[in-house]
């Protein structure tokens, strides 16, 4: 297979390909991630966004490829502190999931407060990290405590990076990322993910990168099985950058 042009051969002949945790001296990995970075509009667009919102829609397919369900989630969030609220319906009514970047983690059904040991209430931290990372990749990937490492073309056909995190980065630091890049585009065809403490592989496809404001985000990721049939798709929406959302709006009700 040929390298990808957007990686300078030099760069590629010299790499380390080893994947244990920790990140090796510039390489192939830093090359494909900043050049993605480039071509998303550098960091300095990720530092220009104060708080966005978004719709993040998942669609769920059975195991012939045919949808089944579909349903929203309406996301606000905002940097410096980092804070999220996501709110979304489901067949026992509407859920909100918030925390104010102070501490105060928070959800509601229907807009009865919940206890703490209510799933909704646990998951908060968790389900904030991942539509920030959604919506700020690829700027996230050079946060502290990020490790890249190179991967040569495998099964998948293609070469990419290999993402994981130091010991208390996220709520799940042991989580596994692999990033693949085909030869004529800066920005990854194909994303594979082994959560923290499991070995099955969650594989996708991405397209339909978007533009909102000075960012560029990932329209549409696809999950497919063993077998290549779809069986779900994340599909980002109605991105706005910079609204002005107000501090109230991530504290509880009567907060």
């Amino acid at each position: 297979m040929r390298p990808n042009p957007w990686i300078t051969a030099t760069v590629l002949i010299t790499a380390a390909a080893s994947l244990s945790c920790g990140s090796e001296p510039p390489g192939p990995a830093d090359q494909f991630v900043d050049t993605w970075i480039e071509a998303a509009g550098g960091l300095g667009a990720w530092s220009d966004v104060k708080d966005l919102r978004y719709t993040v829609t998942t669609v769920w397919f059975d195991t012939t490829g045919t949808e089944t369900r579909r349903r929203p989630r309406f996301v606000w969030a905002k940097k410096n502190p980092h804070r999220a609220r996501i709110e979304r319906d489901e067949a026992e009514g509407h859920y909100v999931q918030a925390h104010d970047g102070l501490g105060t983690v928070w959800a509601t059904l229907d807009g009865n407060a919940l206890a703490d040991t209510f799933k909704a209430v646990r998951e908060v931290l968790y389900v904030s990290g991942d539509v920030i990372y959604w919506i700020g990749l690829p700027y996230k990937l050079r946060d502290p405590g990020v490790n890249l490492r190179f991967v040569p073309a495998d099964s998948t056909g293609y070469a990419g990076v290999a993402v994981t995190f130091g010991e208390g980065i996220g709520e799940h630091s042991g989580d596994r990322w692999f990033y693949y890049f085909a030869e004529d585009s800066p920005f990854p065809i194909e994303v594979h993910y082994i959560e923290e403490g499991r070995s099955n592989v969650s594989r996708t496809r991405w397209t339909d990168f978007g533009q909102a404001g000075p960012i560029t985000f990932v329209g549409t990721r696809t999950f497919y099985d063993e077998r290549g049939v779809t069986r779900k798709q994340l599909i980002i929406s109605d991105v706005e950058i910079n609204p002005g959302i107000p501090d109230s709006l991530f504290s509880p009700p009567g907060g």
